[in-house]
């Protein structure tokens, strides 16, 4: 029997101990990226119910899938996120509407001049408008690396590319960024 902590244990043997029917080994996982998979769903959502709900789906169906689940140099963090990925595409099929972003309140109050709301809300649009027009990738990348502020080995890992391409994709994504928001003004 294993005497580390379960919360110090690796990813890779509470998958493993989770397969074998242990519940609090799942319960630990969940734990661990409850809150960076809810934070990633609010994002791309803006409405904190929708994304509770979506968050347990996404441990949900992860916890049905651990039978098939195979550790193939991802580690489990990104397959909670191709996971997370795959419900937001069934809720906005279900919704008939696009796959969004939303932009954090937070996030927006650090861009807003604070006495000067109607450039806050010019800039807040041109902003919101700017990210419809890139690339779905380069959404992505932004949205984790830059409003979620997830550690570029992180963003890598979940979006399946190496860290200087992480990098490389990030440049890019905001110079297409800020030449939409230029073109705009």
């Amino acid at each position: 029997m294993n005497d580390t902590p379960l919360t110090e244990q690796s990813d890779a043997i509470l998958v493993a101990r989770a397969r074998g029917g242990d519940s609090e080994a799942f319960g630990s996982l969940y734990r661990r990226y409850v809150d960076p998979i809810y934070r990633y769903l609010f994002a791309r959502l803006g409405e904190s119910k929708e994304a509770e709900d979506l968050t347990e789906d996404v441990f949900f169906r992860a916890f049905q899938a651990l039978g098939t689940y195979h550790e193939q140099g991802w580690p489990f963090s990104a397959f909670l996120y191709q996971v997370a990925k795959n419900v937001l595409i069934d809720y906005y099929r279900r919704q008939k509407t696009e796959v969004g972003y939303a932009i954090p309140s937070p996030v927006l109050e650090s861009l807003r001049p604070l006495d000067e709301h109607v450039i806050r809300d010019e800039q807040i649009r041109d902003l919101r408008r700017a990210m419809e027009e890139i690339p779905l990738n380069y959404r992505e990348v932004i949205i984790l690396r830059i409003i979620l502020a997830m550690p570029t080995a992180v963003v890598a890992n979940w979006m399946n590319l190496t860290e200087g391409a992480t990098r490389v994709l990030l440049h890019r994504a905001l110079a297409s960024l800020r030449s939409k928001i230029q073109e705009q003004t």
